[in-house]
Order: structure tokens, then C-alpha cells, then sequence
């Protein structure tokens, strides 16, 4: 039986695009490849604040008020939605804690069981493991307080442990938005009005290869310049 392994999508090609080594050959006793969205949490794009805890100035402040608050990147917008038991480990900085600390964990939406962040009441970096709940929902930092006080968290990474040593043997590539062109020889692929190199995958269509070295090979191109294709790939060990 084979053992789902990781999960890539690729947008907006413009060139010749192949599948990412570091998504379906992963050093062992490494990690995968990041999970979230703007950890750098930029503007606090694709981030959402509430109460409490909120973005403020590239970074997110929990500020004591009504005694609670949340900091949230949905599913939907994760480059790598959480995936079903998997061991994670999740790194932030913190800085200018003022007062009595709060309480800020990630909830056992995510994680199988509500992990505690460390280290709040000083500056610093830091890391917590954890493992993925059943059904992992979208990523939240829940924070609770019950004096006055603050803190800065920013620079967040959540990464995937990568525990199997066992080589992937297959791939399962679905297309979605446009149509590209594809090869699995290391062939340059090309757009359809041009020389029109390799074959075609319409919206829908879903290739499955079954090889290391096709895997290592594969390359896509949109068959139309700059249509927007999107292709999701899911891997997996024999």
C-alpha cells in the first residue's frame, strides 16, 4: 500500500516548469518544503487578526484587553495545508514583551493536541513540535490573558518532518485553470503556438507517473504563453 507523501502546486507558469526535488526527494531527517504562506507575515497578508491579537507593522502584537484573541492563516491560503498526523515543528521570534505574559497556543483544530508557545515573557527565537490532528483545519495562534501585558511574535515557520527514508516512486498530477504541455524526458516543453513540444494535459486531465526518473524529468509549460495553469501534484512510496 502506498503511503501518501507531500503535496506541490505550481502557478502561473511562464517557463518550462519542473517538479520541485525538494517536495518528492527530501533529505532524510529533514523537512519539507515551508507550509505557510508569508510567515515573514509582510503587511499581514494572508494572515487575519482578532481581538487581542492582531498584525501590526509586519509582525502580529497580542495586546491585553478583553482577555483573549486569535491569529489565523486559513487552510485555503497555507502553501502546504496540514497534513493528517504529521510531526511539525513551528519557529517565531519573540520581542518587546512588556507586563504579565499571555497564554498563546495552537489549538487542537490543528494539532492533535493544543501546544503552548514557549519563551513569551523573552526575547527570542524559539520552536515548539507537534503533531497534526485527524482533519488538520486552518492554522490559528490562540492566545488568552488574564493581566495586563504584551508581546510581538513574527518570522513564523511551520515545517514538516520528513521521517521515511523510502524513495518515491510515484507522482499523480492533476491540471487545473489552462492546459500545458508536458514531457517526462527532460525535453524543454514549449507553447502550443510556438514548436509545440510535448504532450498536451487539458483542465481535468490527471497523469499519474510511476517512475523516479519521469518524476525527476517532468517538465510543463502552459499551452497557451502566460494562461495561469495551475498543476497539483500528490507523491507517493510503493
Amino acid at each position: 500500500m502506498s503511503l501518501a507523501k507531500s503535496f506541490e502546486k505550481i502557478t502561473t507558469m511562464t517557463t518550462a516548469t519542473a517538479l520541485s526535488a525538494t517536495v518528492y526527494n527530501p533529505a532524510t531527517g529533514g523537512f519539507y518544503p515551508e507550509s505557510l504562506t508569508n510567515g515573514a507575515l509582510t503587511s499581514g497578508t494572508s494572515w487575519t487578526g482578532a481581538d487581542d491579537l492582531d498584525s501590526s507593522a509586519n509582525t502580529t502584537v497580542y495586546t491585553h484587553s478583553g482577555g483573549t484573541g486569535t491569529y489565523t492563516q486559513a487552510s485555503s491560503a497555507m502553501a502546504r495545508p496540514g497534513k493528517s498526523g504529521a510531526k511539525y515543528k513551528f519557529t517565531y521570534t519573540v520581542s518587546a514583551p512588556e507586563n504579565a505574559a499571555p497564554t498563546i497556543s495552537i489549538p487542537a483544530t490543528f494539532a492533535s493536541v493544543a501546544t503552548a508557545l514557549t519563551g513569551l515573557d523573552t526575547a527570542g527565537t524559539y520552536s515548539v513540535d507537534f503533531n497534526a490532528a485527524v482533519t488538520p483545519a486552518d492554522f490559528v495562534l490562540s492566545g488568552t490573558s488574564a493581566a495586563t501585558g504584551t508581546v510581538t511574535l513574527d518570522t513564523f515557520s511551520l515545517l514538516e518532518y520528513n521521517k521515511d527514508d523510502r524513495q518515491v516512486k510515484r507522482a499523480v498530477v492533476s491540471v487545473e485553470t489552462a492546459a500545458v504541455n508536458f514531457t517526462i524526458d527532460g525535453t524543454t516543453p514549449s507553447v502550443t503556438s510556438g514548436i509545440n513540444c510535448g504532450h498536451l494535459l487539458n483542465v481535468g486531465d490527471v497523469l499519474t507517473l510511476n517512475d523516479i526518473n519521469e518524476i525527476r524529468n517532468f517538465r510543463a509549460i502552459n499551452a497557451v504563453a502566460s494562461s495561469g495553469a495551475i498543476l497539483k501534484v500528490t507523491y507517493s512510496v510503493l
